[in-house]
């Protein structure tokens, strides 16, 4: 079963906002609301952020697979 990117956004920021609230509240000491608050702020950018490294890497793949080929080629052009 595959999610709609809709969905998998809003589950990627319902998990990094309870993350950010619980790891304030038992880690850091906060209390509860601001805990909440600070999850809110961070929890959008963490989701851009992990979206971003996807995309980023992806990119990064696709430049070293040109980049091989293109080796691949130019060795058998002087070999040949």
């Amino acid at each position: 079963m595959s999610l709609s990117r809709p969905v998998k956004f809003l589950l990627l920021f319902l998990l990094a906002f309870v993350g950010v609230v619980l790891y304030l509240h038992f880690g850091k000491d906060e209390d509860w609301s601001s805990s909440m608050l600070l999850g809110l702020i961070a929890a959008p950018f963490l989701v851009a952020m992990w979206k971003f490294r996807d995309w980023y890497m992806k990119r990064a793949q696709r430049a070293g697979r040109n980049w091989r080929a293109a080796r691949d080629e130019r060795k058998h052009a002087r070999g040949a």
